[in-house]
C-alpha cells in the first residue's frame, strides 16, 4: 500500500505542477474539445511512461555530461519556441469556439502533441531522475513496488489531464472567438518564456546567463 499511496502523491503533485504542458492541454481542449484533449492527456502519459523507462536503466549517467544537457536544453528550447509562435500566430476560426470543437484534430495528431510537447522539455527529464533516485535511496523499493508506484503515478497524473480537460471543455460553450485569440496569445506567451528559461540553462553551461 505504500507504494501505492506515494505513487498516488506524486503523480498530484506532478499534476499541479504549472508548465507549458499545464497551459497547452487547456487550451487544446477549450478549443479543439474533450476528446482532443483525452488524446493529448494520452500523449503526454506515455512521454511520462517513456521517460520513467530510459531513467530507470540509467539515462540518470548521461545527465552527468555537460554537453548531453546542453544539447537537450538547446533542442528542447527550440521545439519550444516554436510552438509557442505557432500559437501567437494561430488565426481563430471564423466559425468560433463550438465549430473548432466539431473540426477537431485527429487522435493520432493530439498524442503526438502531448508527448513532444512533454518530452521535449529537460526539466521534464530532471524530474523523473530525481524522483527515481529517491525511490533507490530513500523508499528503497523492490521491482514489484517500484512497478506499483509508477503505474500509480501515471494513472493519477492521466486521471488529473482528463479532468482539467473536461472542466475546461465546459468552457467552450461561453467562449468567444476574442476569448480564444487572447487564449493562444497566453499559451504563446507561456510557451516561449519556457524556452528562453531553456536557452537560459544551456547558456549557463557556457558560463553565461541573461534571466539573473
Amino acid at each position: 500500500m505504500i507504494s501505492i499511496w506515494n505513487g498516488f502523491l506524486f503523480g498530484l503533485l506532478l499534476s499541479v505542477l504549472i508548465g507549458p504542458v499545464f497551459f497547452a492541454l487547456i487550451q487544446n481542449s477549450i478549443e479543439k474539445g474533450f476528446k482532443a484533449g483525452i488524446f493529448m492527456a494520452v500523449g503526454i502519459a506515455l512521454s511520462d511512461s517513456f521517460y520513467i523507462f530510459i531513467t530507470y536503466f540509467g539515462i540518470s549517467r548521461l545527465t552527468e555530461n555537460p554537453s548531453f544537457n546542453m544539447w537537450l536544453g538547446g533542442i528542447g528550447g527550440l521545439i519550444m519556441l516554436g510552438f509557442g509562435l505557432v500559437y501567437m500566430l494561430k488565426p481563430v476560426p471564423v466559425k468560433g469556439a463550438k465549430q473548432a470543437h466539431e473540426e477537431s484534430s485527429k487522435w493520432f495528431q493530439q498524442i503526438l502533441k502531448g508527448f513532444f510537447l512533454n518530452g521535449v522539455n529537460p526539466f521534464v527529464l530532471f524530474f523523473w531522475i530525481g524522483i527515481m533516485t529517491k525511490i533507490s535511496l530513500d523508499f528503497q523499493f523492490s521491482e514489484n513496488q517500484t512497478l506499483v508506484f509508477f503505474v500509480t503515478l501515471i494513472a493519477t497524473v492521466l486521471t488529473t489531464d482528463v479532468l482539467k480537460s473536461y472542466f475546461a471543455m465546459k468552457l467552450s460553450q461561453i467562449v468567444t472567438p476574442r476569448f480564444m485569440k487572447i487564449m493562444n496569445r497566453v499559451v504563446g506567451i507561456a510557451l516561449i518564456l519556457f524556452s528562453l528559461r531553456l536557452f537560459n540553462f544551456v547558456l549557463e553551461g557556457f558560463g553565461y546567463s541573461v534571466l539573473g
